[in-house]
């Protein structure tokens, strides 16, 4: 084989690999972006259910001490 032809064959090869090594880049950023509004929704619910746990007792404390007949 000639020169030219390593060459070119190395050009390939070189392209070749950048664009492999690209689009797995690519797809790893979206995985991660998925993972991690996952995590966040989750940690979203979690807080809002605490919050509703914490209203209800405060509710519950707020409203023992007066008379039952109002509330």
């Amino acid at each position: 084989m000639t020169t030219t032809t390593w060459v070119i064959l190395g050009v390939i090869g070189a392209v070749l690999a950048a664009a492999v090594g690209w689009v797995a880049w690519r797809d790893r950023e979206r995985t991660a972006g998925a993972e991690d509004r996952s995590a966040g929704q989750a940690a979203l619910a979690e807080q809002q259910r605490y919050e509703a746990g914490r209203h209800a007792t405060q509710g519950h404390v707020t409203h023992r001490g007066h008379n039952s007949g109002t509330w």
